[in-house]
């Protein structure tokens, strides 16, 4: 390689890492103070999380009856996920998901940030990925057709938790 070329791609990673710290200026001066998880499966808006107390908005969609609740003050949050195999790993850990024969996602959020605790999938992708409290990294699980994106500026208009909806 010549000279040019380190040049060149010392200066691309800088101009990145200036890009990278901007965005992350913006993204903190736009925080209203509540951080929300916006769960959405199959392309359909099924639940929002406030991070920092555990209040949750389950919304009126066909998976409505898949989303279970029951462990929310904890931060617990099990929704439908693709697979259709039985959770054996997580029945032998989770007691609660065993007796209700949860089949699914568990959704973990703790110290403001959420993450997918348990999943089924090929390789389980999905629990490799670090826990999130930025919209700039939102969870994505493929594999169960699951997104979880990151909510920092929800404007007055849109659903902001104002209590428990069950």
């Amino acid at each position: 390689m010549r000279k040019q070329d380190f040049i060149f791609i010392g200066i691309v990673l800088i101009v990145g890492l200036a890009l990278l710290l901007g965005f992350k200026i913006a993204e903190n001066m736009q925080k209203t103070g509540q951080v929300f998880a916006k769960v959405t499966y199959r392309d359909e808006l099924i639940l929002l999380v406030d991070l920092e107390t555990f209040q949750y908005q389950i919304y009126d969609t066909a998976y409505r009856d898949q989303i279970d609740v029951g462990r929310a003050s904890e931060g617990i949050f099990y929704v439908p996920g693709s697979s259709t195999t039985l959770m054996t790993q997580l029945y032998e850990v989770d007691e609660y998901a065993r007796d209700k024969a949860i089949v699914g996602v568990k959704l973990l959020v703790r110290d403001g940030k959420i993450e997918v605790s348990y999943q089924e999938s090929p390789r389980n992708i999905c629990q490799l990925q670090r826990p999130t409290n930025s919209s700039l990294m939102p969870l994505v699980c493929l594999p169960n057709e699951l997104i979880v994106s990151v909510y920092t500026n929800i404007a007055s208009d849109d659903d902001i938790l104002d209590g428990i909806v069950g």
